[in-house]
Formats: C-alpha cells, sequence, structure tokens
C-alpha cells in the first residue's frame, strides 16, 4: 500500500525559493528518508500557477502510514522541519492519503 503526502505551500509574504529547496531542501529529505527504515519511495515538486494561491506543491509517497509519522517526529525529521524558513516564510498545509486506483 502506497501512502501520498501532499504538502501544499501557500504563498507568503516573501518570494518561494524554489532553487533552494530543489538543490538543498529535498536533497535533506532524500538523503534522510528514501533508501533507509523510514520508507521514502519517491518525491515529486510541482510549480503551481500563482492564480491558485499556493507557489508549490511537494508530493511524497510513502511505503506504509506509520513511517510518516516516525520520519517527521524523528531527529531528521526536526532538521528538516527546521529548514522550512530558509526557503519560504509559511508552513505547508499537510494531506495524507492512500492510493486506492490507478495506472
Amino acid at each position: 500500500m502506497t501512502v501520498i503526502l501532499t504538502l501544499l505551500y501557500p504563498k507568503g509574504s516573501k518570494p518561494f525559493d524554489m532553487d533552494y529547496y530543489l538543490n538543498t531542501h529535498m536533497p535533506m529529505v532524500q538523503k534522510a528518508w528514501q533508501n533507509s527504515s523510514a520508507g521514502l519511495q519517491k518525491w515529486q515538486v510541482v510549480k503551481l500557477d500563482p492564480s491558485s494561491g499556493y507557489v508549490s506543491k511537494c508530493i511524497l509517497h510513502w511505503d506504509k502510514q506509520e513511517n510518516v509519522g516516525k520520519a517527521f517526529g524523528g531527529e531528521d525529521g526536526k532538521k528538516i522541519l527546521g529548514d522550512i524558513p530558509n526557503y519560504c516564510d509559511v508552513q505547508p498545509e499537510q494531506h495524507v492519503g492512500e492510493v486506492v486506483g490507478g495506472n
């Protein structure tokens, strides 16, 4: 069963630093949680149309629900969450769900 965590970043008062996000933050996420017992299978970043009120969406694919909580609750999770102010000034909205269909 694949579990998807979607992080939606709303517009903030300062510009979202996509370069930092892609070249520093997401490699940190990958190093900590992918190919480890954390269970992150893959990630994707989507640049959104500014008229939507959001600037970016990150889609994290996990092997199981409990690993999402474990990853964010551990030391790596604290470090990753603490890095958010380096690329934006807002907290992302979080949406978690189980994949039930697709091709």
